[in-house]
């Protein structure tokens, strides 16, 4: 230690200080700034994010106008659609066609129902209607006419068809004419549509008005054939 002159002392008092220097820069002083500049864009989020919810609360009643109008929307678009298409929903409605054209049915062949389209539950929940809690299920049920008539009651029966209350679409049209009589002979395809889920009970059909009996379908002559 005695050949230590003043002069090396200074020098490693410089150099210690140096590294002390050094350490409180990088342990202290820059992890500060780090924690400044995270802290810093962290703000910059933040006050992004503020503004945004501002323009949210500020527009706060237009928006639930917007919410109950999609509602009501929804709440419209569901009610056009039955709960459920049973056989005989599918019967009056070639009963109906009845009353206004004269077709002879000779067969009705009732499908089974698929699966178009669903909604999950979360999804449908998200809307934020107290009603709807479950998914959401469209499905078809098909139903072919099979009957024999001439043009002018088949456009007859097409236009009951389109006229009808009942969610229906004509998918298919075949007929074949029978050359010594003009008949025609053929299929109407028919699709119903109903959606599950809505909470909606199945409404029956009422039946009162149609007779039953043995030599018709449910009784009713053609119009035809009551002239």
């Amino acid at each position: 230690m005695k050949d230590i002159t003043p002069k090396k002392m200074m020098l490693y008092v410089v150099l210690l200080g140096a590294i002390l220097l050094a350490g409180v820069y990088f342990l202290v002083y820059k992890s500060y700034i780090d924690k400044a500049e995270a802290l810093e864009r962290s703000n910059v989020a933040l006050n992004e994010r503020v503004k945004e919810l501002k323009e949210y609360y500020d527009n706060m009643e237009s928006y639930n106008q917007e919410i109950a109008a999609m509602q009501e929307e929804i709440r419209g678009t569901l009610d056009l659609f039955p709960a459920d298409v049973m056989e005989e929903d599918m019967i009056v409605l070639a009963l109906d066609t009845m009353k206004t054209a004269a077709v002879d049915y000779t067969n009705i062949n009732i499908g089974d129902r698929e699966a178009l389209r669903s909604i999950p539950a979360a999804t449908v929940q998200a809307a934020g209607m107290e009603e709807l809690q479950l998914e959401l299920a469209y499905i078809e049920r098909k139903g072919t006419y099979v009957n024999t008539t001439n043009y002018q009651n088949l456009k007859d029966c097409v236009k009951t068809i389109n006229d009808s209350d009942n969610r229906v679409a004509i998918t298919n049209i075949s007929y074949s004419r029978n050359e010594e009589t003009g008949e025609l002979a053929g299929t109407i395809q028919v699709s119903f549509y109903y959606v599950l889920g809505t909470g909606k009970p199945y409404v029956p059909q009422d039946l009162a008005e149609y007779a039953s009996g043995l030599a018709e379908l449910f009784g009713i002559a053609h119009p035809a054939q009551e002239e």
